[in-house]
């Protein structure tokens, strides 16, 4: 009786051990893939936050448009550029060719 106890005992710490390693197999691998995509979001977050700094830059850029465009400034240079307008006491010089 004793020696199938022995034997009972020692099956029971191989099965123990074997699904012990196991278990740390399959944790190991969720580790390396949890790691990985970590690693994958870090990156994403990086680039959106680059983008959002683009993307608010070009924010301030069109706001400081779009107070130029309601400017009396704007006017005058679209009148002079593309109508050819002038004022009355305003000479205009032109190069020759």
């Amino acid at each position: 009786m004793a020696r199938r106890n022995q034997k009972q005992n020692k099956m029971a710490r191989i099965s123990i051990s074997c699904m012990v390693f196991m278990l740390v197999a399959l944790m190991s691998v969720q580790i390396v893939r949890l790691n990985r995509k970590n690693k994958e979001y870090i990156a994403k977050e990086a680039a959106l936050q680059e983008q959002k700094a683009d993307e608010e830059a070009r924010q301030q850029e069109l706001e400081a448009y779009e107070k130029y465009t309601n400017s009396q400034d704007y006017i005058e240079d679209t009148a002079q550029s593309k109508l050819g307008l002038v004022y009355e006491d305003e000479i205009i010089f032109k190069e020759k060719k």
